[in-house]
């Protein structure tokens, strides 16, 4: 009798196990390499609507007051006293600091002395009858050197005393008591940004950087000096709508484009650039001296122009169209595009105001709000198939 094949348990549960794994291995390649299913797109229903639209150039600046004071002591001397200090509010004449005078007291006195003495030797002299023309008249004229004297000490001994030429707050102050000072002819500045005043004559670009002096600005009439590139330099013109918006605030303040420098102002490796000078026209808004803020200039309005969003718009092979809702059905409508607006485009033909649109919700294009709540033109693209 045949002897019987012996079977081996152990070898039967390898193989079964040999045969699960590579089947894990297999569906694990599937599920990785599989074509997940199409997900139906979403849609949103939108109304064509009319709306103004706007151009607007974006810029940024300092603000600075419209008015400064760069005062200055005209006679040399010692400071003998500092009337206020950073933050006062001073009217227009408040004394700000002051000399040390005796000496220019003294000269005063004298001068007021030779003064009358030369009026007295000229009384003598008209009243001599010996007295010729020649003597009379250089008589008159010691008269007009001692008077003209007498003034000019009179002047220095009020320059002694250091007053605000304009109404305004204290914004630096420089001088301290026991300062030794030279002098200077620069009092004032009217600002446009720079330039000193010599006996009241504005100089632009004049300097008294390094200068000591006390600093008064108003602070009831600002501007923001900014500047621009030449591809917005041609948009910008006096007299447009500004908005400007303070950095690190959210509090927005209206103005005027004031200038616009046609020379351009350039540092090593920028990109050359113009000034542009914006007048602030609200009042009782504060702001301060020196801080950074960005502006918004209206350059153009489109009153009540027909807008779609730029994603209900597909442009292929330079036609563009949109799916229109007809009967609660979608058609596909030929159009015209105008100006791009921010996230909307303009229709020049093919829709009517109330006509509804489908836009594709996964291709609606997330643009930033445009501060102050306006948009910035742009070329018209072509818009996400």
């Amino acid at each position: 009798m045949a002897a019987r094949r012996r079977r081996h348990p152990a070898r039967r549960w390898w193989v079964a196990g040999g045969i699960a794994a590579v089947a894990l291995v297999v569906a694990g390649v599937w599920f990785l390499t599989r074509t997940p299913p199409a997900t139906a797109p979403v849609y949103d229903v939108v109304s064509v609507t009319r709306s103004d639209q706007t151009d607007t150039v974006a810029l940024s600046g300092t603000i600075a007051p419209q008015t400064e004071a760069n005062a200055m002591f005209k006679v040399g001397g010692t400071v003998s006293a500092v009337a206020v200090k950073v933050g006062d509010v001073v009217a227009k004449g408040t004394p700000l600091a002051t000399l040390e005078a005796r000496d220019l007291a003294d000269a005063v006195t004298l001068a007021d002395a030779q003064a009358a003495t030369a009026r007295a030797q000229l009384t003598t002299v008209e009243d001599s009858a010996q007295a010729t023309d020649a003597q009379l008249a250089a008589a008159r004229a010691q008269v007009r050197s001692a008077d003209a004297s007498l003034a000019s000490a009179r002047n220095r001994l009020q320059d002694a005393t250091l007053t605000s030429p304009v109404a305004g707050t204290v914004a630096k102050v420089s001088y301290e008591v026991g300062d030794q000072v030279s002098g200077s002819s620069a009092s004032t500045s009217s600002l446009s940004s720079s330039g000193v005043s010599f006996g009241g004559i504005s100089l632009p670009g004049a300097s008294t950087a390094g200068a000591a002096s006390i600093v008064v600005i108003s602070t009831d009439a600002w501007q923001l000096d900014a500047s621009v590139g030449t591809s917005d330099l041609p948009s910008l013109k006096p007299g447009q709508p500004v908005v400007v918006s303070p950095t690190g605030t959210s509090q927005s303040v209206r103005g005027v484009v004031d200038t616009v420098g046609i020379v351009a102002t350039q540092n090593a490796g920028a990109t050359a650039t113009f000034p542009v000078t914006i007048k602030i026209t609200d009042a009782g808004v504060p702001l301060y001296s020196g801080a950074s803020a960005d502006a918004l200039v209206t350059t153009a309005v489109h009153p009540q122009v027909l807008t779609v969003p730029i994603a209900a718009v597909t442009t292929t092979g330079g036609a563009s169209t949109v799916e229109l809702l007809r009967g609660g059905q979608p058609v596909t409508q030929p159009v015209t595009l105008g100006l791009r607006h921010g996230s909307v485009i303009e229709v020049t033909a093919g829709l009517a105001e109330g006509d509804q649109v489908r836009v594709e919700r996964a291709k609606v294009v997330q643009t930033a709000t445009p501060r102050f709540g306006f948009n910035t033109r742009t070329p018209s693209p072509t818009p996400t198939k």
